[in-house]
Order: structure tokens, then sequence, then C-alpha cells
């Protein structure tokens, strides 16, 4: 069964929740007069994870969310908010389950007053679009603030007891109210770790606007940013009041780039305004790039690149190539500074992600180097190292290395060895070599006559060598988003 995780949150938990613009109305002080035992559970919980007059003190988040069904639709948006006032943005890079209906890239916000939608940049008046907006921007702005925003007024908190799980002691609250309108009432049971202050899992009742008899449960990981105790990676499916896990698959959600105090400012949510995307996925800046060529690149030239892009997809080589399950060939390459690195080496440190470009005179290829370098903290944080082999000579890679500031190795395949134990290295058509070696020489950055290349192939391989994500295709202008391989790396530790 599917659901939508923009929904998956209650309307009067929202209506209770969000626009309350006053800090005071987030009651974390201590001179708090607690109803009851729960209620100084929850007071607790939210001086671990950082009160609601903490985040006030940030201003203002960034962050990617990323959310996966367990038939793999995907939906990837860049978030900002202010917490004054509540202010929401998001960017959907991809929305395979958020206005699915729509194509291209859709923005949502929230000024203080007004929601909006644009679709490829364009203002939009589809008012059943609208309707999801209006739900969406509060939605997601409460699952980050949730633990915060459980010590809003008007919540009613009922000490349920202690409860071992996992050899872990739990404190379990509930926390309800009372609705007067029809609007569904939720009821959440939050189990705090006794050791942490921390909610490591909750209950919850509602779903697509529905009250559901049995609750979902919600498991919950954390990451400190800034002082802030964030509950990066959840995972969730049916359960019951017991706190039972069903054999469901898991729908997995998880927020990567966090950033506190960036610069955005509250004039950037109104709708005639354009959003500054601090966090431009990858895929968006590769399109671009392909714009720029097919609006500038002379008919023939388009043409033999494409062909040459065709070519190598009637090779098969994406399906011959090592595969998700297959054992990575272990190798000892040189870096740039000639120093000799083994990939089995790096496995006894954690994970490593895998990937191959083509050289520094690839703009494709120089673009994904720096969106990896940018998301190297992520990879690291999640126990993952990165490799990047390249086809290049030393003196060339070394220049590449240093023209990207990159903080990983970049490790010479000369003669591509290695690319083809691993079944990625293709030929070139005649038409595309000569073009290639009249542009910019690609017989001296190889040195070899081969004209051979890999495709610009990734994978993750675990510790014991097994390969568990493998990103192959064969058009080299499309590549591993990133942001992706981090919440991978973070469904799957």
């Amino acid at each position: 069964m599917k659901f939508n995780f923009l929904s998956t949150i209650s309307l009067t938990f929202l209506m209770l929740s969000c626009n309350q613009n006053d800090a005071g109305n987030s009651t974390n002080d201590t001179e708090t007069s607690f109803q009851n035992k729960g209620h100084e559970l929850i007071h607790k919980m939210t001086e671990a994870t950082g009160t609601y007059e903490d985040l006030l003190s940030k201003e203002n988040v960034t962050y990617t969310y990323t959310y996966t069904t367990p038939d793999g639709l995907t939906d990837i948006s860049s978030e900002k908010y202010i917490f004054d006032d509540e202010l929401s943005y998001g960017k959907y890079h991809r929305h395979e389950r958020t206005l699915p209906d729509l194509a291209g890239i859709i923005e949502q916000g929230y000024d203080g007053t007004e929601y909006w939608l644009k679709v490829n940049g364009e203002l939009s008046d589809n008012e059943e679009a609208l309707k999801k907006v209006r739900f969406n921007r509060p939605t997601n702005f409460y699952w980050f603030t949730m633990m915060q925003k459980l010590m809003d007024p008007g919540l009613n908190y009922e000490y349920i007891g202690e409860k071992r799980i996992n050899n872990v002691n739990y404190d379990i609250v509930k926390i309800s109210f009372q609705s007067n309108d029809s609007l569904p009432t939720d009821i959440y049971q939050v189990y705090i770790n006794q050791s942490t202050h921390l909610v490591d899992q909750f209950l919850f009742t509602v779903v697509d606007y529905n009250v559901i008899d049995n609750p979902f449960i919600m498991l919950l990981e954390y990451e400190e940013v800034d002082g802030i105790q964030i509950p990066t990676k959840r995972k969730y499916k049916k359960s019951n009041w017991d706190a039972e896990i069903s054999n469901d698959p898991w729908i997995n959600v998880t927020w990567t780039n966090i950033k506190f105090n960036t610069s955005i400012v509250k004039e950037d949510f109104i709708k005639e305004n354009n959003m500054q995307d601090q966090s431009t996925p990858l895929k968006d800046k590769l399109e671009e790039k392909k714009a720029n060529f097919e609006a500038n690149a002379d008919e023939h030239k388009k043409q033999v690149y494409k062909e040459g892009i065709a070519a190598v997809d009637q090779t098969g080589i994406t399906s011959s190539a090592l595969q998700v399950g297959d054992k990575a060939p272990d190798f000892v390459l040189r870096n740039a500074l000639g120093e000799p690195v083994s990939l089995y080496d790096y496995l006894e440190k954690g994970k490593v992600v895998l990937t191959w470009y083509r050289g520094g005179w690839c703009p494709y290829c120089n673009l994904t180097l720096h969106q990896l370098q940018e998301e190297l903290p992520n990879f690291k944080a999640n126990n993952a190292n990165l490799l990047a082999l390249t086809p290049e000579l030393p003196d060339s890679s070394m220049t590449t290395a240093e023209k990207n500031n990159l903080e990983f190795e970049v490790l010479s395949d000369v003669d591509n060895q290695i690319a083809k134990q691993y079944g990625i290295v293709f030929k070139l058509t005649d038409e595309v070599a000569e073009m290639y070696n009249a542009s910019f020489n690609l017989k001296a950055y190889n040195g070899n006559t081969s004209n051979e290349l890999p495709l610009a192939a990734t994978y993750i391989i675990e510790q014991d060598g097994t390969i568990t994500y493998a990103f192959l295709d064969a058009d080299y202008r499309n590549r591993a988003e990133p942001a992706e391989i981090t919440s991978f790396l973070m469904s799957n530790k």
C-alpha cells in the first residue's frame, strides 16, 4: 500500500502547531507549569533536541528532503524555512509522489499570508494542485520542527508507562487534543529513550487526511547539526498500539545538506520573486549544460555526439557491466601524488563510493566532481569514503584535482585496466574520436591511442566487497545524483 509522505500528519495538529508566530507559544522555558509527568518528559525531550527558541535563534534552514517508496518512487525537494512566521518553500526536482501529473520542476511557497505554486518557473493557478500546496507547506515545516512543537499549547499529555524494547528502556507518552471541528483527530504515542531523552520511535494515526484504527510506527535516527538534534533518517510502516512492526516494506525519508543561518530572507518567499537555490541538484546543472550545447553547437557535431551515445547504448554495456550483488574486484592504483591506493584497504575503514569520470577535459565531469566534493561530508558522516577513477595520466588527474579543490582520492586507471574488470569500457566511434582528438587531444590526456573511455559509472561497495548500488548510463551527460547517494547510504546503514 502506498502513502503520501506529504500528507501523513494530522490537519488538526497542524492548525494547533503551525502559524503560532509568537516565540512564547512554544512553551519550552523552565517556568513551564506541567500538566503531568508526560508533559514534563516532553519538556525534557525538547531540551535534549533543542527548543523552538533554539530554532528561532538559527533564523532559517535549508536542506534536501528525499522520500522513497518501497517500489522506488522518489521525491527530492530542496526545502527552505524561516522559523519566525513559519515561511516555507520547496523546490521539487523529482516529484513522482507529489503532484506527479505536473511535468518539470515545481516550486511551492508560503510567504506568511499566501500559498503559491510555480511549474518550470511559471506561476500556476491550478486549484487542485494549490490545495496540495496548502497542505504540503505547513506539513513539511511541521515534520522538521515536530519535536519542538510537541510543547506547543493546546496539547494534552498522558504518561502511559515504561517499556523495554531491544534492550533500551523507554518512557511512553500519549499526546492528543480536543478538536471542535470535523477535522481528523490524531494521536501520537512517543517512545522517549530514558538515556538520551530523545524520541527513538512514535506511533501516529492520521494518513492521507483520514484517521486509521491501527497506527503507523516511525523509527528515527538523529544527527547533530549546530547543536540541534535532528532526526535526519526516518522510516515508517504499519504497526499496532503495542508498537509491533509488521512485515510491510519500509517507507524511507532522509534529510541531508542541512544548513542553518543561510542568506535567505523573507522577501525570497514572495511568489513574484525567485528563490536563490543554494543546493541545486547536479541533474539540473547537467540539464543546463545539455541545453547550452543544443543551443550553440552546429548540427553536424550534435548529430555525431548523438550517434556516439546511441552506439554505446547498443553495445548493451549497461547490462553486461558489474551489477548490484556482484563482488567488486580489488585494485591498487596511484593517486595524483603517485601514492598507491587500495580499494580493499579503504573498505576496512567503511563503505566506498566508487565513481569514474572521463577526464578533466569533460565539462560534465567537472560539474560532477564539484558536486561530489560538496556532498563529501555527508558521505563521510555515513561511514563512506569516495574514490574517483579516471583514464587520465597522473599529471592530468593532479591538475583536475587541484582545479576542483578535491579532498578525495583521484586515481589514474591508465589504459582502463580496472574499468575493464568492472565491464564499463567502450570504444568511441571514429567520428567522435576524431572530434575529441582535434579539440583537446584525448590521446595525450590518456597516454594511448585506444580511443577507449569508461562509462561515468558509480558504485557503492559494502565492506565485504559486495556492490549494493550501481549507476550505469550509456549517456555520459547523466550522472548519479550525489544527494541520492547520501540518501542511499543513510537508508542502508
